[in-house]
Parts: C-alpha cells; sequence; structure tokens
C-alpha cells in the first residue's frame, strides 16, 4: 500500500508508507528522514527524531533498501521484523536524546559536519529540499503541546542560523524562497570542520564496548548500555553496526572516534584484551569492568593490577558503571 501524504515526523509531502501494519505503527519511506518504522504510541520528541532520522538515517549511507530504523513497543516484535529485514536496528529514546546537540554551537558544529557529507568536493553545491533544511538546521517544528508551528515561525528559525552561517563565512547561499536551499560550503567551513575532525573523539558521545557477545552475556550488555546511556553517552557495539568493511578494520575506527572505552572482560575473550589495549595504546581512557568470579579465576596478570569495576550482579554492575563513568571521564 502507498500512501502520499505528509510524513509523521518531518511534515514533507515526499513519502511513501509501506506496509502499514497495525493501527499503532507504520513503516515509512521519506525523502528527509529515509527508512523507518513509526510507532504513535512512543514519547519521542517529534523534532529530536526529525534532526535523528536526517543525520543518521538519511545521509548516513544506509545499506541498500533493507535498512531501515525501528522505534517499537517490544524488543519481541523487533525481534520479528528483523527476521524479515536483517539491517533494522532498534533505536532508544535515550539514545537519541543523548545524540541531539544541547547548544546552540554544538547544533553549528553537527551541521556543518553534515553539509561535508553532501558536497562532493570543494567548491561544490548541493541541493536540499526545505524539509531537509529544516531537519539539518534542527528547526523546532512542534510546539510543547504537540501543535505545529506556524510556517512563519519555521521559517524565522532558518534565517536565524543561515545568516550565522553566512555572516561567518561557512556558506554560501541556502534558502532565499524558503522552498529549497542551494548551498556552497566555502574555505571557512571547510577550516572548521577540518578542526572538528581533528578534535572528533575529544567531543564525541560514542562509546566503544568491548565485550564477549555470547547469550550469558546479555543482561550484561543490557547492564553496560544502560549505564552508559544515562550518562548521556552512546553506546558503541561491534555486533549491532552496520557496515560493509571488514571487522577489525572497522572496530579501530570506531575505537579512534570513541571519547572512551569499557572493556568487559567477563568469560576471558581475547579480542577485549586487544580492543583494550589498543585504545589504552591511543591514549583512549578504558573503564575495565568483569564479573567477581570470573576475575578471581584466571584474569590475566597485566589486567588484574588495574582498577576494575567487579560485579555479582547486572543491576550493580550498571550502578558502579554509572557512577565510574560520572566520576572518571565526566
Amino acid at each position: 500500500m502507498n500512501d502520499n501524504s505528509k510524513c509523521y515526523i518531518c511534515g514533507g509531502n515526499s513519502h511513501i508508507q509501506v506496509e502499514p501494519l497495525n493501527g499503532d505503527s507504520a513503516f515509512i519511506q521519506c525523502d528527509t528522514c529515509g527508512r523507518f518504522r513509526y510507532n504513535f504510541a512512543n514519547d519521542i520528541s517529534k523534532d529530536f527524531l526529525a534532526s535523528f532520522l536526517y543525520y543518521n538515517c538519511k545521509i548516513s549511507s544506509p545499506i541498500a533498501d533493507k535498512r531501515y530504523f525501528c522505534f517499537l513497543g517490544s524488543e519481541a516484535e523487533f525481534k520479528e521484523t528483523q527476521k524479515k529485514y536483517p539491517f533494522a536496528r532498534l533505536i532508544t529514546k535515550q539514545e537519541i536524546e543523548a545524540w541531539y546537540p544541547r547548544t546552540f554551537s554544538e547544533k553549528i558544529d553537527t551541521i556543518l559536519l553534515g553539509f561535508s557529507k553532501l558536497s562532493k568536493y570543494d567548491g561544490s553545491s548541493f541541493q536540499m529540499t526545505y524539509e531537509q533544511y529544516c531537519s539539518a538546521l534542527f528547526v523546532k517544528r512542534y510546539n510543547s503541546n504537540g501543535s505545529e508551528t506556524t510556517q512563519e515561525e519555521r521559517n524565522s528559525q532558518v534565517a536565524f542560523i543561515q545568516s550565522y552561517l553566512q555572516e561567518n563565512n561557512f556558506i554560501k547561499g541556502g534558502t532565499s524562497n524558503f522552498e529549497g536551499a542551494l548551498i556552497t560550503l566555502l574555505p571557512n567551513g571547510f577550516k572548521r570542520i577540518d578542526e572538528l575532525q581533528k578534535n572528533q573523539s575529544l567531543n564525541s558521545k560514542k562509546v566503544f564496548v568491548a565485550m564477549s557477545f555470547a547469550e550469558s552475556m546479555k543482561n550484561a550488555r543490557e547492564a553496560v548500555r544502560k549505564a552508559i546511556l544515562d550518562t548521556g553517552y552512546i553506546p558503541r557495539i561491534m555486533d549491532e553496526i552496520e557496515h560493509n568493511n571488514q571487522i577489525v578494520p572497522e572496530m579501530l575506527y570506531e575505537i579512534k572516534q570513541s571519547k572512551f572505552i569499557v572493556a568487559e572482560f567477563t568469560e576471558h575473550n581475547k579480542g577485549v584484551y586487544y580492543e583494550a589495549g589498543y585504545a589504552a595504546g591511543l591514549g583512549k581512557e578504558v573503564i575495565h569492568v568483569c564479573k567477581e568470579d570470573s576475575f578471581n579465576d584466571g584474569i590475566h596478570f597485566d589486567v588484574k593490577q588495574i582498577n576494575t569495576i567487579i560485579w555479582k550482579t547486572e543491576n550493580e554492575l550498571a550502578e558502579k558503571l554509572f557512577n565510574r563513568i560520572k566520576a572518571t571521564i565526566e
């Protein structure tokens, strides 16, 4: 079934609603947001969601047509969906809120990095629809009561951000009629992008998690994920990351891009030792974690000397890791 009505998130007219699933959710393909399944019962901010989808789904080189983002009511429902769409990914409200820029400067930096993905070469121009431009510029489309902002209010926000980018000689062009935008990055814009990319890991919200992928570690994985999200960071776990590269180069790249590393040594996975050592060699902060019985039963001597979070239950793991991150990273 195709339905060429407005997208539920960005309000754009160019979208296809594919395979409606039930009264609570729909599968959407949107020229601004990308491909995703939206659950009407969730309480995720649509303004947060519009920009998150644009940056993380629309312009992040999605894998073929089988990848889309899911917003579901239960993990069981997600697993059923994943059988049909193996590249599907469950995104949580916490992850979206952790990703969303909190300051004006963070928004400007994210906008410039996003523009760099659209620029084919130095001096080239790229076209954006008005809805794409609004998502890229973090325009507020909705009021606190859920009603839509007026077109005049949206245009005012666009004009404000665009003027700042132009006055700082980051970009040339933009939108003049509030129908579409033609953008060219200027040398000052590329200079700022270069600075951001050099310091990307310092400002990153990503945290690489090195741990065993065994089924027995599933609850521990969720405890680690919860602690990282609760501190405002985004966990990056290798078997959940979509990519087309060989596993080791991609893993090393993820470690380089992360602000710090969590290394969970339970079950003595040799890969965890390698990843923790590589991160330490880069000068990254590495938080060591291990279940008590596993720590006492043969953890390597070199690692045993390092102050390690020892846990007995998953609740204890989540609490201790949260406290360690707050105390040593922030």
